[in-house]
């Protein structure tokens, strides 16, 4: 092979990356949208007949889906796993289930928090999006600490601003996200031992920084825990140290890049 067609080749790759980043920026813009429209028809409701009837309308479609939303993800799930099994293209039931999932995450919060719940979803899209860039500008480790230790600025955030009317919503946030926590150190040790591969499928390159992944880890676990010991006032102050563990990681992952 010639330089010219390396060069052709790397182009070519890097183009459909590129396109790729574009759809995905694109699902976070359509998300978002969906989201004022519930938050415009839903929340924001004025007196008018026409606004009551829209959302009563959309009350009524929220009953239903918070239970068949789930069930329409599990059937997408097992026909995902079906598809490949018989080594058929998964692009299709991916995008369905996930979908599907996405509505029944606005259904449910919408549903059991109203406001609160879709001022909170509104953020969400944008914090989608900033991933997005990071998943494709950067190395996949950086990615999944980025993931890691916004999902912990996220959960103090959360206790912040909501623990006081649902104490057990957050506290349940806070164990699903040291229950993911826990995961991905093992996923990642596990990663090591295997080069990057989990039952025959690449996950990571071959030279990934599984060490940044585990001492992020252990940080976001233990910050999450101080907060809970702390309270809201000393929460903002351990959500400026996780903005700070970011940033020191994208100084690094950027010199790496270099």
């Amino acid at each position: 092979m010639t330089d010219k067609e390396r060069q052709s080749r790397r182009r070519q790759a890097e183009d459909a990356a590129f396109n790729r980043m574009l759809l995905w920026l694109l699902g976070a813009v359509v998300a978002e949208l969906v989201i004022l429209l519930v938050k415009h028809f839903y929340v924001d409701i004025t007196g008018a007949s026409l606004s009551i009837s829209i959302a009563q309308a959309l009350l009524a479609v929220f009953q239903v889906y918070r239970f068949l939303g789930i069930a329409l993800t599990v059937a997408g799930v097992i026909w995902m796993v079906a598809a490949g099994k018989k080594g058929k293209r998964i692009l299709l039931p991916t995008i369905l289930t996930g979908v599907v999932f996405f509505l029944w995450v606005v259904t449910a919060v919408a549903y059991y928090f109203f406001d609160e719940g879709v001022r909170l979803l509104m953020v969400l899209p944008a914090i989608a999006a900033v991933l997005i860039l990071v998943y494709f500008l950067y190395q996949r480790s950086f990615f999944v600490n980025a993931a890691l230790t916004g999902g912990g600025i996220a959960a103090l955030w959360l206790y912040r601003e909501y623990y006081i009317n649902h104490p057990r919503a957050v506290i349940a946030c806070f164990i699903a996200g040291w229950i993911v926590l826990a995961a991905a150190a093992v996923l990642c040790w596990k990663l090591w031992q295997s080069g990057g591969e989990l039952g025959g499928v690449r996950l990571m390159p071959v030279r990934s920084h599984y060490v940044t992944t585990w001492i992020t880890c252990v940080i976001v676990a233990l910050v999450m825990a101080l907060g809970l010991f702390l309270g809201a006032a000393g929460a903002l102050y351990l959500i400026f140290g996780l903005v700070g563990w970011l940033f020191c990681q994208a100084v690094y992952f950027t010199v790496k890049l270099m």
